[in-house]
């Protein structure tokens, strides 16, 4: 009989072996994948330095913005040297000495950033990095690490096949004039001629070390700043890095920064639409990969509408003004580019609904502060104007009805083991009313009731049906809008209600042609029928009440005398004001709040008033509506529903001034004042 102990070893040993046997599975499997899903090279380098930037285009046909379009490609004998010693110095020291990444450089990175606390250097080298900008996109940074180490290897080998001793300088001049220096300038000749007016061999040792320097911070780093202290620190670093490896000695450091820099005046316009063409870029990347930005050769048909595109911009700059001396911010184009991150923020996206296209798009207040877009990344909760959808779920689960009543007042709700009260703004309460009142006075306590009755999972399919992309799970508070969703989410969803009931998903390209004219793709709109037109009409109907007589009746205040339908929304933290409305057309969702949560709040200095979306967004869409001047026609006339003429408290039929048109589903009649007294005497015998 075999030793106890031998068993043991024999199964330890075996057990090893499995482990390594896995382990190395793993490794291959992820070897695999890491291979399969590598970006090609091409099979002649020489394509890589093809002059074929990307031409962006409005719906009109105007030419918005080109990306990598370079005024044109130089050699190393037409740059002056010191701006080759500068690159090399601080961005790959060893260049000439590796082939394609350096060990000694990602050790270096590594143990920086542990001594600063965070990723502060990436330990890429030149070929790593054009790598990176041409043919990756923004994955994981080790994911992405591993396949730049492969993918410049291969460039590297590909490189010295077809050029020989001299492959470097190719790679060199690949990556000088493929970066992006900033103010539209794309590679060292363009990047001379804009900043300083000269060509690249005519540079000085100060403006060598700046432009060497551009790269890793276009905008930051921009000469053209006012603020130019960290343009200069950044420029001391490269100059003193080239000291250190013998470029140049100590006295031309200090002649350097000590000599006078002469800035050429800024180009106006550089880009008349940023956060759109970074969207674009975004859509590019994701249909072709990054490659296709620098090497597509493509012309992009948009689907923006410049005049509108213009309004948008007009309405929110306006907007954010007025709020700004409303919260007691001084002007904001006197305020420092530190001073200017914490000031209030706003977006505002348009779109046709029955298309999807969208016509026009601001991201935010100004994108030399922050690249982040608001309309199409940020998520934020949308208070009360997610309430359509409540009720919208509620009519489409039959329960319902806009002259079923409630008694809207404070309640108290059992949500895992706590009590939850959720109230109205204000603490003002309708007592008895009908489901169309509370929407347009935008009551939480009969939001809440819906919500408990029909139940939440049915509110998040509805949303999601009509469009929105954003997680949501079915939680009570879903009836106030305390789930984060996108400024694009409401406008589409609010879209698929303006087109009755049929969604169709938003695109900002029309189409794609190629440099020779080949069209390589075409959006083509796919409406989709999500829910019965007959339940979508009564919305319509609802929110033409809101803005009318409710919480966003300041749009007819303000001016705007055209058929129009939508929904305020305002978070009770006073971090967030939304205003999303469609006329028969187009819809449009404004947002405004501040990027930081925690440290800014929507009240107003003087009166302490909280700021609305009724009063802080509804303003921004009225002016923008009122500017754009399209023709104005109505909504259609429903079928297989019937409109009558109620009180709007009571849902009891009603032909006085005070009265509205309530378009009621087939078979539902108004309130009798019998009714109303049953209500009222049964809610007292349930009510404790």
């Amino acid at each position: 009989m075999a030793h106890p102990m031998k068993l043991i070893s024999h199964r330890g040993f075996f057990l090893i072996i499995l482990l390594i046997a896995d382990v190395l599975l793993i490794v291959l499997g992820a070897a695999c994948w890491l291979v399969i899903t590598l970006p090609r090279l091409p099979d002649d380098p020489d394509s890589l330095l093809a002059e074929s930037g990307i031409n962006i285009y409005a719906a009109s046909g105007e030419l918005l913005y080109t990306v990598n379009q370079r005024v044109g490609r130089v050699g190393l004998d037409e740059v002056h040297p010191h701006f080759v010693q500068a690159v090399l110095s601080i961005e790959d020291a060893d260049f000439y000495h590796h082939r394609g990444y350096s060990i000694k450089g990602m050790i270096g990175a590594f143990f920086n950033n542990i001594r600063h606390w965070g990723r502060v250097r990436g330990g890429s080298t030149l070929t790593q990095q054009i790598v990176k900008n041409i043919f990756l996109t923004r994955e994981k940074f080790y994911v992405r690490k591993l396949k730049e180490i492969l993918l410049a290897t291969q460039l590297e080998a590909l490189f010295e096949r077809h050029y020989g001793a001299g492959y470097k300088d190719r790679l060199f001049e690949i990556y000088i004039n493929g970066s992006f220096y900033g103010a539209n300038a794309y590679g060292i000749a363009d990047a001379a001629q804009t900043y300083f007016g000269k060509s690249a061999a005519d540079l000085t040792l100060i403006e060598s070390a700046i432009l060497a320097g551009l790269p890793n911070a276009p905008s930051v780093l921009s000469p053209f700043r006012k603020d130019q202290s960290r343009v200069l620190a950044r420029a001391t670093l490269v100059l003193n890095r080239m000291q250190a490896l013998g470029f140049i000695s100590g006295e031309e450091v200090q002649d350097a920064l000590t000599s006078e820099l002469q800035l050429v005046s800024e180009r106006m316009p550089q880009n008349r639409t940023p956060y759109f063409v970074e969207t674009i870029k975004a859509e590019v990347t994701r249909l072709w990969g990054a490659q296709a930005l620098s090497f597509g050769g493509l012309n992009i048909y948009t689907t923006l509408d410049l005049s509108m595109q213009q309004a948008a911009e007009r309405a929110v700059a306006r907007g954010l003004a007025d709020l700004d001396a409303r919260l007691g911010f001084s002007d904001y184009g006197s305020a420092s580019s530190d001073q200017r991150a914490d000031y209030v923020q706003g977006a505002l996206i348009c779109l046709d609904p029955r298309t999807g296209y969208v016509k026009a798009m601001v991201g935010g207040r100004d994108i030399f502060i922050s690249y982040y877009n608001r309309a199409t990344q940020a998520r934020r909760q949308p208070g009360s104007g997610f309430k359509p959808f409540v009720y919208l779920a509620a009519f489409e689960s039959g329960a319902f009805s806009p002259v079923s009543l409630f008694n809207d007042t404070l309640r108290t709700y059992r949500v895992n083991d706590e009590d939850w009260s959720p109230r109205n703004f204000a603490d003002k309460y309708l007592g008895l009313t009908t489901a169309a009142n509370a929407l347009v006075k935008s009551a939480n306590a009969t939001s809440v009731q819906i919500a408990m009755d029909i139940g939440p999972d049915r509110i998040v399919d509805l949303a999601q049906r009509l469009g929105v992309q954003s997680r949501l799970r079915p939680y009570p508070s879903i009836a106030l809008g305390a789930q984060e969703v996108t400024l694009l989410d409401m406008a589409v969803a609010y879209g698929a209600i303006a087109s009755y009931g049929f969604r169709v998903m938003p695109t900002f390209i029309a189409r794609i042609e190629d440099a020779t004219g080949h069209t390589r793709y075409v959006h083509r709109p796919n409406p989709m029928l999500v829910i019965d037109p007959g339940h979508v009409v009564i919305m319509v109907n609802l929110m033409q009440h809101v803005v009318n007589r409710g919480t966003g009746r300041a749009i007819r205040a303000l001016g705007f005398q055209g058929a129009a339908a939508g929904k305020t929304g305002t978070t009770n933290d006073n971090t967030d004001a939304w205003f999303t409305g469609f006329t028969p057309d187009l819809v449009a969702s404004v947002w405004i709040g501040f990027d930081n949560r925690e440290g800014g709040r929507l009240i107003e200095k003087r009166s302490r008033r909280q700021i609305t979306g009724g009063s802080g967004a509804a303003p921004i869409w009225a002016a923008f509506m009122k500017s754009i001047d399209k023709p104005s026609r109505d909504f259609i006339t429903p079928t297989g529903v019937a409109a009558h003429t109620v009180n709007l408290r009571s849902g009891v039929a009603d032909t006085s001034d005070g009265a509205v048109t309530l378009v009621l589903p087939e078979g539902v009649v108004p309130n009798t004042p019998a009714d109303t007294l049953r209500f009222l005497r049964l809610e007292r015998e349930v009510t404790p």
